[in-house]
C-alpha cells in the first residue's frame, strides 16, 4: 500500500514541449482554460486567468522598481 501511494499515485511524468519556457506553457493553458482551477489553498481557489493576472501585476510592479530581464529576484512565500 505504501508503494502504491508513494509511487503509483505520484506518477506525474508527462511529455511536454521542451522548446518552450514554463511561462509560455502557462500562457497557453490560460488561453485553453482560463476559468479552470489552477491553485487551491485551504478554501481559496484561483483560476488560471486569475493567477495569470496576479503574475502580470507582480511582473509590472517589479519592472516599475527597476528589475530587468534575466535579473534574479528573491521570492518569500
Amino acid at each position: 500500500e505504501r508503494r502504491y501511494l508513494l509511487e503509483e499515485l505520484n506518477r506525474t511524468q508527462a511529455p511536454y514541449p521542451s522548446d518552450q519556457c514554463i511561462h509560455e506553457l502557462f500562457e497557453q493553458q490560460v488561453q485553453k482554460a482560463s476559468d479552470a482551477v489552477a491553485v487551491v489553498y485551504e478554501d481559496e481557489h484561483l483560476s488560471y486567468g486569475e493567477l495569470n493576472a496576479q503574475a502580470n501585476r507582480l511582473a509590472h510592479h517589479l519592472i516599475a522598481l527597476g528589475v530587468k530581464p534575466d535579473q534574479p529576484v528573491a521570492i518569500c512565500l
